[in-house]
């Protein structure tokens, strides 16, 4: 795959952890890759990523992957919270106030560049995250516009199985069992395991909305009103995915 290396990034440092687990992407939200890039390369901006992905296609190296760029900031995922450290950051030139759609050619080299990643590094597709999923207080990129359902058509992200009635009765029953009662509890808890930072949500009614909103815009993909139950239903689906194949 060819790599354009003409821009390079001074703002990193050394990965404090030997091996790459996640992928992280992003939007650039400005208005050309090329200002992504002159944004990136900036030393007092303190940002970088390791790729820049413009809207034709073109992939751009910024930082050696085994250096730590600095593009998730303030964040957390299972406890982790210097993902910087262990993590690829893919920018994609994309400005949610002037584009609608992200470029099928960007697209297709971002498939092309995750493969690739996801085969170096042995990442798994549940790894292979937004922004907003391990900020999701702070960034809401890359939005509810991105595709994410071609990206698990290319096995490279989570596609979430149905789920059978039983299943659903025993889950309710263990919540029974440790005492858990409310769908917002519930909801709170099945998240946490699958990743998010959950406390900031637990009594703050504002954070609680942003944590919905950042989980949705990944796996429902839909920027709809929904009931809590509703929601219930649908993390409970992903909860029981992810305990059945993990």
């Amino acid at each position: 795959m060819k790599f354009i290396n003409k821009y390079k990034s001074n703002n990193f440092d050394n990965r404090r952890s030997k091996k790459v687990n996640y992928i992280i992407i992003h939007y650039t939200a400005l208005n050309s890759h090329i200002e992504a890039i002159d944004f990136l390369c900036e030393r007092s901006n303190q940002v970088s990523c390791h790729y820049v992905i413009s809207k034709n296609g073109k992939i751009y190296n910024l930082v050696n992957e085994k250096k730590r760029a600095w593009h998730a900031g303030a964040c957390y995922w299972k406890a982790n919270k210097d993902i910087n450290s262990c993590s690829i950051g893919i920018e994609l030139d994309y400005n949610p106030e002037t584009d609608k759609f992200f470029k099928q050619q960007l697209i297709t080299s971002l498939i092309n560049l995750i493969r690739i990643l996801k085969t170096k590094y042995k990442i798994p597709n549940q790894n292979i995250l937004g922004h907003s999923d391990v900020a999701p207080y702070r960034k809401i990129d890359p939005g509810y516009s991105f595709p994410w359902h071609k990206l698990s058509k290319a096995n490279l992200s989570i596609l979430l199985k149905p789920i059978n009635k039983s299943n659903k009765i025993e889950l309710k029953k263990w919540f029974d069992k440790i005492k858990i009662y409310s769908n917002k509890d519930k909801i709170l808890f099945m998240l946490s395991y699958i990743g998010y930072e959950t406390l900031p949500s637990i009594k703050d009614n504002k954070k609680y909305k942003q944590l919905i909103n950042a989980y949705n815009s990944h796996y429902l993909r839909k920027k709809h009103k929904i009931s809590e139950k509703e929601q219930y239903e649908i993390i409970a689906k992903h909860f029981i995915n992810q305990l059945l194949t993990f």
